[in-house]
């Protein structure tokens, strides 16, 4: 066996800095909630303006005042919002001043008796805001109130005049209107669910050999562009290991092509078991495979070869059948000094090529 360097390995560690992907869904969501919030603002301005004016149309001028007075509230905590950026406190800020400005027009009957109507909006509003789940529990929780108020004999405050058959319509459309929110915004949050696992099938069939179950070509390629400019910011180092099996297509022309595969998923399976989490291994080729090992020299990385080189002849005690298993490696570092993965994977691949002419089954590292 020829092996050949003079650098020492390196301490493996991960990136820390990778993002994680439950924060930016929930990064995601957050950002949804505070646009919602900032819809339901500008209705409610709307909304409330308008019945502002209609009641300074009617000369009803302290209902007006008031109205204005609550637009302008309206406005300052839309500019507050757009103004103090992300946080998670907008959506709950905003429900509250909406269920305040909700219970005075329902108390005060708004112009004309008209305040209930305002309703309408609040629903949906709501179930943006919060989601199907709390958003419903929410305005069960309002309609529940709302129905004391109209319903008690003489409740403390009800200003508004609505005769019986206008409170039941209202209640039973407040109760039917948030049923089929709920339910069409359910449905969107499954649709969006299943959507987001078919993306995730579809990536992992992308990237993934389907035979052995490994990193395939494209995925590889990926990773070693992420790991060289990783490494260009850190002044890191990283190896190659090129490995190709011997006398493959002896094998598989003596014992068959389903003998073959299973020979190529039981040995991408001793390198994944004998490989970091963090060490990216790839079917690189039909019998051929790249494992790519951060923050290791090539000493480090012959080393790793020479165990796994070890660890795939084993096999061959493994089968009923007569087939000697064996592989050759190639290994070759890169790192700031070694800008060009593409030279880099060619020095790897032209080392296993010195294995296989001095005789297979070996490690060449320089």
């Amino acid at each position: 066996m020829e092996f050949a360097a003079t650098s020492t390995s390196s301490a493996h560690d991960r990136d820390t800095n990778s993002t994680d992907p439950i924060s930016r869904v929930r990064g995601l969501e957050l950002r949804r909630r505070i646009q919602a919030s900032g819809y339901m603002l500008i209705f409610s301005l709307a909304i409330t303006g308008a019945m502002g004016v209609i009641a300074l149309m009617g000369a009803d001028l302290f209902l007006a005042t008031t109205l204005f007075a609550v637009a302008g509230i309206i406005l300052l905590a839309y500019i507050g919002v757009n103004v103090a950026g992300p946080s998670r406190k907008t959506p709950l800020l905003v429900g509250a001043l909406l269920l305040v400005l909700y219970f005075y027009l329902l108390l005060s009957g708004g112009v004309n008796n008209t305040g209930l109507m305002w309703a309408v909006m609040l629903v949906p509003g709501f179930i943006n805001l919060y989601g199907y789940k709390w958003g419903t529990v929410t305005l069960a929780g309002i309609g529940g109130a709302t129905a004391l108020i109209l319903f008690y004999p003489d409740f403390p405050g009800l200003l508004a005049q609505y005769d019986t058959a206008h409170r039941a319509r209202f209640i039973a459309v407040f109760g039917a209107l948030t049923a089929l929110t709920a339910i069409l915004d359910s449905s969107r949050h499954q649709t969006q669910k299943m959507l987001h696992q078919l993306t995730a099938e579809l990536e992992n069939h992308a990237c993934t050999d389907a035979l052995t179950g490994l990193s395939n070509r494209r995925e590889a390629y990926k990773a070693i562009s992420e790991l060289e400019r990783r490494n260009r910011e850190l002044a890191g180092r990283y190896s190659v290991l090129i490995g190709d099996l011997d006398n493959f297509k002896t094998i598989n022309d003596t014992f068959g092509h389903s003998f073959g595969d299973r020979v190529l998923q039981d040995v991408a399976k001793v390198l994944r078991e004998n490989t970091r989490s963090d060490d990216i291994v790839a079917r690189w080729g039909g019998e051929e495979f790249l494992i790519l090992l951060p923050n290791t020299d090539v000493e480090g990385g012959g080393i790793l070869a020479e165990k796994l080189r070890k660890k795939v002849a084993a096999l061959s005690d493994s089968y009923a059948e007569s087939a000697r298993i064996s592989i050759s490696f190639g290994v070759a570092e890169g790192g700031a000094a070694e800008p060009n993965h593409s030279h880099l994977l060619a020095e790897a691949d032209s080392r296993m090529y010195r294995a296989k002419t001095a005789g297979r089954n070996q490690v060449v590292g320089a």
